[in-house]
């Protein structure tokens, strides 16, 4: 066994930190993996194998980082962690996920900066030949900050791009990295490039070349070369162009670097329609989309549809046009949808919410102590009253404190329950705006289409009227029919939502209606669920329905059942978070929401899988101002109101049933009629 197992040992341990192996290499290593029952080489084997998928199959390129991240953290191998941060990172942002590749980013960088990793020495002949921790930590340092800038780049932060290259250059300067520089000359050719400032990226891009030389690590060369083929195109000197273009296709096949390859063909592609080579144009293009399946990279994908688009309207095939064109509206979305932006700008400033966290904490606490200083002056107000009253037996007067006494009560009940409607209004604002967004972006899609359409059919109705095709200005027609259907579908939708949270502003207690029970327990599960992940970004949990198809309509008061169910979701999506904090990694949050009839009375459950209720308080959940939430972030008024809305309000029962540890369920009951 030893025997057998020492070749793919030694394959593993012989490559550097950017050797890239061969497939046939990683088939080997892949097959004797399990039998290697040493923790260090299996993560060097593991380190091996993330490399080689960087820019092919890049979700098995994360499992294999993702497992030398774990050995490396097992062991305390900070500059290993680091490194498998820096690969995850790299792979998470060409497939799309921004705010993932952000964080591990971001917490690379961190470790990077800590004095600690100077500790981290073993197998550190990998990362710099001078076997200094020192010198591999800076290294790192300047390749995330590099990464980091891209990450910027792709997300039209150019701001952060640029400030986040000159760090990486001071770095990789300071440590005489030459692979380091090679890549960051190559990135800074690439942002003055975008901005047409054609002669200072060719600077760059010819210095990336000459450290490329120096340091004997080429992996970047093939983009560096498409980008001055790029920058020559702009100039219109189409001949030094293509020839550096196919310099770039030669050094990548040569290489078997499949994101750069992808790269040269669309450039090239773009060079041949800008010569009117139509048929030259679409070969390269549909060579560049077929490896964008093999990269999963999302904006290559997007290029390479809008790019086949262009050339099938130049052909005259409208209908692969629209195709592909839709294809990369599709992409573009799922590339930069408003969640993931949001998500993006939120762990970008995670310090500052922390610092703003902490001093909203201590405000609440101070709210809290002058609420109940408040209660107690009232209470003080209330024992005087009643001595007066007793002491003096001037029944008038004594009316008069009581009644002013009473009316205070009130006064401070009603803005309680106000400031707890207006609360829930806050934790929905969250699901809203992710819930407003999806229809938006279907209108401002279609409204897009819409516009070409037109511009097509306009094109078609100046055509002599032997030339024209009536056929395709019906189809034309008729596509904008249906687009505007769906705009004004999508743009009611919108316009429910904003009606919805206005509904639920309103301080006054409305008029029953017909409702569909459905509905509204899946809208607002979904909205509180997206409330949470708002505040939360780690928090997942499935969300199951079983509803009843053939439920009725029943007249109840739309925004109060509305709070009532954010109230339930609120406390079971708490519960499961809460669980999710100290159970094993084999726990999986589940929230059930279930309807049903029976009796001539309509049931809704709401049951979650987490930390449960306690018997000795499940008599007190529904009394005013009893939580069990940290000081701040509950008012205790929730469950209060709801058992009101639904006792009260709607002539209905509520239930609670709950193992503490096991999880709750909720059962509210109301008549059809």
């Amino acid at each position: 066994m030893l025997l057998f197992l020492l070749p793919a040992i030694s394959l593993g341990q012989k490559y550097a930190y950017y050797d890239f192996p061969t497939e046939r290499e990683c088939d080997s290593l892949r097959k004797v993996l399990p039998s290697v029952t040493n923790d260090t080489q299996r993560m060097v084997i593991y380190h091996t194998m993330g490399l080689h998928y960087a820019d092919s199959k890049r979700d098995s390129g994360l499992y294999f980082l993702n497992g030398q991240m774990s050995i490396a953290r097992k062991f305390g191998l900070k500059l290993w962690e680091i490194d498998a941060l820096d690969g995850s990172g790299y792979m998470l942002w060409r497939v799309g996920n921004y705010p993932a590749a952000l964080q591990e980013f971001l917490l690379g960088i961190k470790m990077a900066e800590d004095p600690e990793t100077y500790k981290s020495t073993w197998g550190i002949e990998r990362f710099t030949a001078n076997k200094d921790p020192r010198t591999a930590r800076r290294i790192f340092l300047a390749e995330l900050h590099l990464d980091l800038a891209a990450l910027y780049n792709a997300a039209n932060y150019t701001d952060k791009e640029f400030a986040e290259l000159s760090v990486a250059e001071r770095v990789a300067k300071e440590n005489n990295d030459y692979a380091g520089m090679s890549q960051i000359y190559e990135e800074l050719g690439a942002y003055y490039l975008n901005r047409h400032q054609t002669d200072t990226a060719l600077k760059y891009l010819q210095t990336s070349l000459v450290y490329s030389g120096k340091s004997g690590w080429i992996i970047f060369e093939g983009d560096c070369l498409n980008n001055i083929g790029n920058a020559w195109m702009i100039k219109g000197n189409y001949a030094a162009a293509k020839i550096n273009i196919l310099r770039s296709i030669r050094e990548s096949t040569q290489h078997n670097f499949t994101a750069p390859l992808t790269h040269s063909y669309l450039s090239l592609a773009e060079l041949f329609i800008k010569q009117n080579k139509i048929d030259s144009s679409l070969y390269y293009a549909q060579k560049a989309r077929a490896l964008t399946i093999v990269t999963n990279d999302l904006s290559d994908a997007v290029t390479a549809d809008n790019t086949l688009s262009m050339v099938f309207k130049l052909r005259n095939n409208i209908d692969s046009a629209y195709r592909y064109q839709s294809l990369a509206l599709l992409a573009k979305d799922s590339l930069n949808n408003a969640e993931k932006a949001k998500q993006f700008q939120n762990i970008g400033f995670t310090e500052q919410l922390r610092v703003q966290q902490s001093e909203e904490e201590k405000r609440a606490v101070q709210n809290k102590i002058r609420a109940w200083a408040m209660l107690a002056g009232l209470a003080v107000v209330l024992l005087i009253a009643i001595i007066l009253y007793r002491n003096n037996r001037q029944k008038q007067k004594t009316n008069t404190i009581l009644e002013k006494t009473l009316a205070n009560l009130k006064a401070t009940q009603t803005q309680l329950i106000q400031s707890e409607k207006m609360a829930s209004l806050g934790e929905l604002t969250a699901g809203i705006a992710h819930e407003i967004q999806n229809p938006l972006n279907f209108v401002n899609n279609f409204s897009e289409v819409n516009r070409e359409m037109l511009e097509e059919l306009k094109a078609e109705s100046e055509k002599p009227k032997a030339e024209r095709d009536e056929q395709l200005e019906i189809e034309l027609i008729n596509n904008l029919i249906e687009n505007e259907r769906k705009i004004q579908h999508h743009g009611k939708r919108a316009g429910g939502i904003v009606k919805g949270m206005l509904e639920h502003s309103r301080s006054q207690s409305g008029q029953k209606e017909p409702t569909d029970i459905n509905a509204l327990a899946e809208e607002f599960m979904r909205l509180s669920y997206h409330g949470l992940r708002a505040k939360d970004k780690t928090f997942n949990a499935e969300l199951i329905t079983q509803f009843d198809p053939d439920l009725p309509k029943i007249a109840v008061i739309q925004q109060d059942m509305g709070r009532v169910m954010l109230n339930l979701f609120n406390n079971a999506f708490y519960a499961v978070n809460q669980k999710m904090k100290i159970a094993g990694p084999d726990y999986k949050p589940e929230v059930w929401v279930t309807t049903s009839t029976e009796n001539e009375r309509l049931i809704v459950k709401v049951e979650d899988n987490g930390i449960g209720i306690p018997d000795a308080i499940k008599e007190k959940i529904m009394q005013p101002f009893f939580t069990t939430k940290p000081t701040g972030e509950g008012t205790g008024l929730g469950l209060s109101l709801t058992y009101d809305m639904v006792v009260k309000g709607q002539e209905g029962t509520i239930q609670v049933n709950s193992v503490e540890g096991e999880g709750s369920e909720f059962i509210i009951q109301l008549p059809l009629n």
